[in-house]
């Protein structure tokens, strides 16, 4: 059972490290490609419903994906 969480715990750090460093990228790319300098048209996600739902939904989905098999290892015979 040691064996099985050791191998778990190093499959959902990767797993971290991989949402990680794509939420970084995509933050780093966001701040590079909408800096204030010289961009006249600015998008306004303010009142997007399907924005929000996808905001609310990711780390839900995020979680359960990462519950997810933790539990089926632990609750396993």
């Amino acid at each position: 059972m040691a064996e099985i969480l050791q191998g778990l715990r190093g499959w959902l750090m990767i797993v971290c490290l991989v949402i990680f460093a794509l939420v970084f990228g995509v933050m780093i790319y966001s701040i590079w490609k909408h800096h204030r300098s010289g961009v006249g048209d600015r998008s306004n996600f303010h009142g997007s419903v399907l924005v929000e739902i996808c905001w609310a939904l990711a780390p839900v989905v995020i979680v359960v994906l990462l519950v997810w098999p933790t539990t089926r290892i632990i609750w396993s015979p």
